[in-house]
């Protein structure tokens, strides 16, 4: 069921009565009714899929408690990581198998071709389980803890379980690590009137965002990456601006879903978005957005690597270039090419994981001559010119990437870019909605207004008068009620 429906809508209203009214006063029985009504929630997908969502937590509560026990035992240090390495290898191996199985056997038959050497193509249909992604890295980030000792196994299994298979955040994120999730399922939850009503106003930004902004621009975003032939470069450029606008609302407006449904039963997640398109550079865009991925392959892929790397290297320059720069560039490439494969089996990904990589890399090279330049002229690093400037600069190198992301092939992507970097963008762009284009407006002119905040909606009772604030929210509904389009996907199911 999709956060959007009404089958949720009913869904949220039971769960919500029957937690705090009726399982109230026991925390077993809490999270063991949250535990059915994540499998519930999961199940009504396909509930084939919730048999191996099942095992792979199974598997991992138990691979945990053996890692425990051997880190016990200081004689046992092999065997742990024996243990560790079977963890990470059944979680990676169910991964790569629903994911990326027909991509490498396509890319291993292509390799071999060019040799000479033909093989039959024959590609297994295999149905990738929705949240999968994320699950995985959840029982990933679960195993390491515990092995690094971030995290102590002194933990019930239905417990860890509710982990691993929270509703909120199963299907898309957050991505909220057992670490930091399984001390609030431990600790006893008491109902907080303003918190739940926190929560409930950003599930309405969230649908606002979703089924207003996203889902209209939807339309006109898939008419044109479809038949990109036949438009002009300047109606490819609206596009392609129109889709750096619907992505965002689209998996922000889930992101915020999600953590207002987990503020209605107490849980605190990690905020996922903030407001990155006023990022002023690469880096801060990538503090900003979907930021429990880019911290989980901070912690787990990039610190690891580039411990590693700085272990090898004894020199303070290689080839006239600074160890700390090769690091971080060694850290960058294969974080974000494994970025990159996280969200789909397709080259397009890679190529805009490779794209992100690259700007951050020449960010990372240019950032102090770049203060020395502005300390040169003067210049103040707040400078509202200069702020400007660079806003516009990142969101523009964003928006350009995220054409790779939507493109079905890199021959299509470069064909989009060949057509609006040609005579035609000077061409009229065919019909699009003036009332989208002003509700967009209104979305950014709040989120601008709003950006201290962790969302839109969340009004200082102080600055704003009730009648100010239900005004806001009315109006709110209004528009979803008006310009919804009813039940859409979102975007990030996919991944």
């Amino acid at each position: 069921m999709l956060f959007n429906s009404f089958q949720f809508a009913i869904f949220l209203f039971f769960v919500f009565f029957l937690y705090w009214f009726v399982f109230n006063k026991n925390l077993k029985l809490q999270n063991y009714f949250l535990l059915l009504a994540s499998y519930v929630f999961y199940g009504f997908w396909d509930y084939r899929f919730l048999f191996l969502l099942v095992f792979i937590t199974l598997t991992n509560y138990f691979l945990g408690k053996k890692i425990d026990q051997c880190s016990q035992n200081s004689f046992k240090k092999r065997e742990r990581e024996i243990w560790f390495l079977v963890g990470l290898i059944i979680n990676i191996g169910v991964l790569v198998f629903f994911k990326y199985f027909n991509f490498f056997i396509d890319g291993f038959i292509e390799l071999v071709a060019l040799f000479n050497y033909k093989l039959q193509k024959s590609s297994l249909n295999i149905i990738l389980p929705l949240g999968i992604s994320f699950y995985t890295f959840l029982s990933i980030s679960y195993l390491v803890d515990i092995y690094n000792r971030r995290l102590e196994f002194k933990t019930k299994p239905f417990e860890v379980l509710l982990s691993l298979s929270f509703f909120p955040i199963i299907l898309a994120g957050p991505i909220q690590r057992p670490v930091t999730l399984l001390p609030q399922i431990k600790n006893k939850r008491v109902f907080n009137y303003e918190f739940v009503v926190d929560g409930l106003r950003q599930i309405l930004w969230g649908l606002f965002t979703k089924v207003v902004i996203a889902d209209n621009l939807a339309g006109y975003v898939d008419k044109v990456f479809s038949n990109h032939q036949t438009f002009s470069g300047s109606t490819i450029l609206v596009g392609v601006i129109f889709y750096t606008v619907q992505i965002y609302a689209d998996f922000s407006g889930y992101s915020n879903m999600a953590i207002g449904v987990a503020k209605l039963f107490g849980f605190r997640l990690i905020n996922n978005f903030a407001y990155p398109y006023f990022a002023r550079d690469i880096r801060e865009f990538w503090k900003r957005w979907h930021i429990s991925l880019v911290s989980w392959f901070r912690d787990y892929v990039f610190l690891p690597i580039s411990y590693s790397v700085s272990r090898k290297l004894k020199h303070e320059k290689m080839f006239f270039i600074d160890s700390n720069l090769i690091i971080y560039i060694i850290g960058i490439v294969v974080t974000w090419t494994l970025t990159g494969l996280w969200h789909g089996a397709n080259f397009t990904f890679i190529f805009w994981g490779f794209i992100h990589g690259f700007l951050l890399i020449l960010y990372q090279w240019f950032r102090k001559p770049r203060k020395k330049i502005l300390k040169n002229l003067k210049i103040s690093n707040s400078n509202f010119f200069i702020r400007f400037c660079e806003t516009i600069l990142t969101l523009i190198a964003v928006s350009l990437a995220w054409i790779f992301f939507r493109s079905d092939n890199l021959a299509k992507a470069f064909s989009y870019i060949s057509i609006i970097f040609s005579k035609s963008i000077f061409s009229k762009v065919d019909d699009f909605s003036i009332t989208i284009l002003i509700l967009v407006a209104i979305f950014f002119m709040i989120e601008w207004l709003q950006r201290s905040k962790d969302h839109a909606l969340n009004f200082d009772n102080s600055t704003f008068h009730s009648s100010i604030r239900w005004g806001i929210y009315y109006i709110t509904i209004f528009c979803i009620f008006i310009f919804g389009k009813g039940q859409q996907d979102f975007v990030y199911f996919q991944f």
